[in-house]
């Protein structure tokens, strides 16, 4: 019987050796995969997806129907449709990142987003031509996960994650030129630069890449990224107006003579209308816009693991 006892007591004292190995050894591959790592890089994105811009002119100065480029000469009128995203441009920023395991981990990347100019609407005829282009300048912070099948040497991975804006705005410059004004042989020209700011808005962001290894802890990265980030404006403001003629500067027509109603704008869904001459102190209320600024495009960069 005491035979037994021992015998026994051998039997679970080596199966708690065993099972004590297995789990230390389960945890040493595990810790084996978790690491910190940084990114840096950048890259471009294209159009995506099409849109009609919006309204870019409320005061009317350009006579320019939103999303359209009309040109009018002695042979008849062509109207084109513009369509596009403010998505398009440059980006650089850096990501920190945490792998849990060899397969998942989780990332937070910070963005510039460097937008290219679009002309957003465009009006031609022989006494008059005027012109609305717009861009995105902006700062994003990306959250994302990251799965990876963890080989050696390449490496393919995916993350898919959020993209949320928490700085910058979009700057629409309008010009105007009416030639030959009221005969005086001069071009009377009106130029504006204005900024909307937009509401909180939140996207989303997937890529594709590979990791190529340079050397130990450093890794060449390559990746296809979609981004779909749709900005609600806020609140806007002409921040330049010049009216020239001939050069001048016309009196009574620049930035420091428009009332509070023609420089200054709030976007709301549902409001009453008001006469802005009445309310002329008090910013404009005018229906609320929406901005594509989706896009698709290639990042390459550097990741330094720890």
């Amino acid at each position: 019987m005491n035979r037994l006892k021992l015998t026994q007591s051998k039997t679970i004292r080596g199966l708690g050796i065993l099972s004590l190995a297995l789990l230390l050894s389960t945890i040493s591959k595990t810790s084996y995969g978790q690491q910190f790592y940084i990114r840096a890089g950048g890259g471009y994105s294209l159009k995506a997806s099409s849109s009609q811009f919006n309204d870019a002119d409320p005061n009317g100065l350009t006579q320019i129907e939103p999303s359209t480029r009309i040109t009018a000469t002695a042979d008849g009128t062509t109207v084109e449709s513009l369509r596009g995203t403010l998505g398009v441009g440059y980006k650089v920023g850096g990501v920190a990142g945490y792998m849990f395991n060899d397969y998942v981990g989780a990332e937070l990347g910070v963005y510039y987003f460097h937008g290219s100019e679009q002309t957003i609407g465009e009006l031609s005829t022989p006494a008059f031509h005027s012109s609305e282009t717009a861009y995105i300048r902006g700062v994003d912070v990306a959250p994302a996960m990251v799965i990876t099948p963890g080989f050696d040497g390449i490496n393919p991975y995916a993350r898919v994650g959020l993209l949320i804006p928490v700085a910058g705005d979009l700057t629409i410059k309008t010009n105007a030129t009416q030639m030959n004004y009221e005969g005086s042989g001069e071009n009377l020209m009106i130029n504006a630069v204005s900024e909307v700011k937009p509401k909180f808005s939140l996207g989303y962001n997937a890529a594709i890449g590979v990791l190529f290894p340079i050397k130990s802890g450093v890794d060449l990265f390559a990746e296809a990224e979609f981004k779909s980030l749709t900005l609600k404006s806020d609140e806007a403001e002409i921040k330049s107006y010049k009216t020239t003629l001939g050069g001048n500067a016309v009196p009574g027509q620049q930035l420091e003579d428009l009332p509070v109603a023609e420089k200054k704008f709030t976007f709301s869904d549902e409001f009453t209308p008001t006469d802005p001459e009445s309310n002329s102190d008090q910013p404009r209320v005018i229906p609320t816009q929406y901005v594509n600024a989706s896009g698709i495009g290639f990042n390459l960069g550097l990741r330094f693991t720890f």
